[in-house]
C-alpha cells in the first residue's frame, strides 16, 4: 500500500500473510484430503490475523504489532477488513477497507482515518485474491507435509488438533503466486525475469495448524517467517531496479498467528455510502 512511506514493509508483510491466510493438514492424507473437502463447501469466513514484526535500517530498529480482522464472502464477491498497525514511536494506523464485485468490476474501498475515504476500480481479481482464505486454503493444504500430531487444544470454544509441519519449498512458488506477494513485490521495481527467480533457494517454511474435531475444518494457525522474509527482502535488494526498499533494511523477526471462525456465516456485508462515493485513486 502507498498510504505511507513508512507503511510500505508492512504492506508487503501483510500481503504474504493474508495469502497464507489458510493451510491444514494432519498425521495421513486422509486428514488433508477430508479438510479440502469440508473447505470446498465454505462459503464465507471471518478471521483474525496476529502479526508481530521487527525490522531494522542501518543502526535503528524498530518493532510493530498488526492486527486484522477480515469478514469475507465468496460469491458475489464481498470483504471487509479492519486493521490496525501499531509502529512503536514509528506511529500507527487504523485502516479500514471493503471490497466488492460491481458487475464485471471489482472495486476496493479504504479509508486511513474512518472518515475519508478513497476508491480503486479495476478488472483484475487478483488484487482480492490475496485476501480469499476459502479459495488459497488448498494450495496449502497440498504443500503442507511432515506432518506430526502434538496435542489438542481449544479453540474457538471446541477442541482441535494441532499439527506442526512444514510447507515445502517446492510448493513455496504455488503460496507466492497464491498470495499476491509477486505482484507486490513487482511494486519494489523487479523486473519479470527476476521474478520469476524470486522464489527459487528458499527453505521450507515451518508452520503449525489446528484442525477442529468437530468440523474438521482449519480453525487456527502459526508461522514463523523469518527466515522466509529475510530470503525474499536480501532477492528484492539485489534487483537490479529496486526501489522504496532500504539496501539496509533487514527482517529481525515475522511470526503470524491467524485465527478461522464463522464459517458460512458472514452473510451479508454492507458498505457505507461515503465508501462508494470516495475518491477514485491508485493505492
Amino acid at each position: 500500500m502507498k498510504i505511507s512511506r513508512r507503511l510500505t514493509t508492512l504492506g508487503l508483510a501483510v500481503a504474504l500473510v493474508a495469502g497464507l491466510a489458510g493451510c491444514g493438514g494432519g498425521s495421513s492424507s486422509d486428514v488433508l484430503k477430508t479438510a479440502q473437502k469440508k473447505l470446498a463447501d465454505v462459503k464465507s469466513v471471518t478471521y483474525e490475523m496476529d502479526m508481530d514484526m521487527g525490522l531494522s535500517v542501518a543502526d535503528q530498529s524498530f518493532t510493530s504489532k498488526t492486527l486484522a480482522t477480515i469478514d469475507y464472502i465468496q460469491d458475489p464477491l464481498a470483504m471487509k477488513i479492519q486493521m490496525s498497525m501499531d509502529m512503536g514511536a514509528q506511529g500507527s494506523a487504523d485502516i479500514t477497507m471493503y471490497a466488492e464485485k460491481v458487475d464485471d468490476k471489482y472495486v476496493m474501498y479504504m479509508s486511513p482515518d474512518g472518515t475519508s475515504w478513497m476508491k480503486n476500480t479495476s478488472d483484475d481479481a487478483s488484487e482480492f485474491g490475496m485476501y480469499d482464505a476459502q479459495d488459497t486454503m488448498g494450495v496449502y493444504l497440498d504443500g503442507f507435509t511432515n506432518l506430526t500430531e502434538a496435542g489438542t487444544e481449544a479453540i474457538n470454544g471446541s477442541d482441535a488438533v494441532r499439527y506442526d509441519g512444514v510447507i515445502s519449498k517446492d510448493s513455496l512458488e504455488d503460496v507466492l503466486t497464491a498470495s499476491g506477494v509477486l505482484d507486490q513485490f513487482a511494486q519494489y521495481g523487479l523486473t519479470e525475469e527476476e521474478l520469476d527467480t524470486l522464489y527459487e533457494g528458499l527453505d521450507d517454511l515451518a508452520a503449525s495448524i489446528w484442525i477442529d474435531k468437530e468440523s474438521e475444518l482449519p480453525v487456527k494457525y502459526t508461522m514463523d517467517m523469518t527466515t522466509l522474509m529475510q530470503q525474499l527482502f536480501a532477492k528484492v535488494q539485489e534487483g537490479s531496479n529496486t526501489k522504496n526498499l532500504p539496501a539496509d533494511m533487514k527482517v529481525d523477526s515475522l511470526v503470524v498467528s491467524l485465527t478461522l471462525s464463522n464459517f458460512n456465516g458472514v452473510k451479508a456485508i454492507d458498505i457505507p455510502a461515503e465508501a462508494r462515493n470516495g475518491v477514485e485513486t491508485d493505492f
